[in-house]
């Protein structure tokens, strides 16, 4: 795990040069072997008149771990309306926390449509069905009529133009059949209408456990965007972190931990990120404007324990070196030499300070991570 070495206070001796160049190669003091970059070259050591904080190189296992609480966040959520003009709300039969299945009663209303309207549409469908009535029986009356007619003929040819005729006006009578399909549906409604205006039931299309009821509305008129019912499947959520510094990756595997706190735990849980930022480049984001994980855990888990009623921690190791050899950022500085930009640092060896061009392979706002340069053990100064 990382850890920052104390710093120590030393006094060095007076400054003997004003032009620095970079120390290493046969010149360097340091006990073990520095690669440096192929055209730096040694250079004179350098006394001071300050002291100067130092720091150790040292040599460890790094981590970088993430850990943060997570919540549930479920993803099969039912939310159930009235879709009605003019519905009343007469009573809820469900309550919060309650398991309901499909079919059941999930509350009552009724419709108070005026009878004006009523009337108006009852006239409407009558007056509807009339005029379809009387046009299907003067198709079927010209039907029956060439009918009889065909039956009086003797010529064959005329017979076979009326028996063309007679085909021709039964399809127009199929064809005009279909219509009834929309007079059909509109005499429907009416009824439905006549009988919502008693009791109705409003039922569960599928199971859950009820999340929220508004008893609140109960007795007053309601529309289609107010929300009577909602309720939830338990069975179907993902764990929802906070990933300000996209430290998780999608498919990374973390733990999910189930307790007081994070060290305080009964159980510990697989767990994979099944979204991520680096995989969209647009996650979602909190209230903080942080990137928002989801991770998922197996069926048979979420079955076993109980992640509704538990705190849930998340841990995992983001970034992982073994044996890295690292420095304290602040003792690392960059120049630009040539096209690019290079990290240094100045050890501290025998009462001088070598100015020694270094590769790093990892830094972050702590530590940097050391391929080339220094060895384990030695004394760098901080110089600001």
């Amino acid at each position: 795990m990382l850890y920052m070495w104390k710093a120590k206070w030393i006094p060095l001796a007076v400054l003997a040069a004003l032009a620095l160049t970079a120390c290493g190669g046969g010149n360097s003091s340091g006990d073990g072997e520095v690669l440096l970059y192929e055209e730096e070259v040694s250079g004179g050591a350098v006394e001071a008149t300050e002291a100067y904080e130092t720091v150790t190189v040292r040599r460890e296992d790094y981590q970088e771990v993430y850990s943060d609480t997570g919540e549930l966040e479920y993803t099969d959520i039912e939310s159930v309306y009235i879709n009605e003009e003019d519905a009343v709300l007469d009573s809820i039969k469900v309550k919060r926390d309650q398991r309901v299945r499909k079919g059941d009663v999930l509350a009552v209303y009724h419709l108070e449509t005026s009878k004006t309207k009523l009337e108006k549409q009852k006239l409407v469908n009558q007056q509807a069905r009339a005029q379809f009535e009387s046009g299907l029986g003067s198709l079927k009356n010209s039907l029956s009529q060439a009918e009889q007619e065909y039956k009086s003929l003797s010529n064959a040819a005329e017979k076979k133009m009326k028996s063309l005729e007679i085909k021709k006006m039964q399809k127009e009578i199929e064809a005009y059949k279909k219509g009834e399909k929309e007079l059909l549906e509109q005499e429907n409604d009416y009824a439905r209408l006549v009988r919502m205006q008693s009791a109705t039931k409003l039922v569960a299309k599928k199971g859950g456990v009820v999340t929220s009821v508004s008893k609140e509305m109960v007795g007053q008129d309601v529309d289609s965007s107010q929300k009577i019912v909602e309720f939830r499947n338990n069975d179907k959520w993902l764990i929802k972190v906070s990933d300000p510094d996209s430290m998780l990756r999608y498919n990374m595997k973390v733990k999910v931990r189930l307790g007081k706190n994070m060290k305080n735990y009964q159980h510990e849980v697989t767990g994979k990120v099944v979204t991520a930022s680096d995989l969209t480049d647009a996650g979602s984001a909190d209230q903080d404007a942080n990137n928002t994980i989801y991770i998922d855990v197996s069926d048979g888990d979420k079955k076993k324990y109980d992640f509704r009623t538990n705190n849930i921690y998340i841990h995992a190791v983001s970034f992982e070196v073994k044996d890295a050899l690292m420095v304290d950022a602040r003792a690392v500085g960059s120049e630009s030499v040539g096209f690019t930009n290079r990290s240094f640092v100045w050890v501290l060896e025998n009462e001088n300070l070598h100015k020694r061009f270094i590769v790093s392979n990892y830094n972050n706002e702590k530590d940097y991570l050391v391929a080339q340069g220094l060895s384990e053990g030695q004394t760098l100064a901080i110089v600001e």
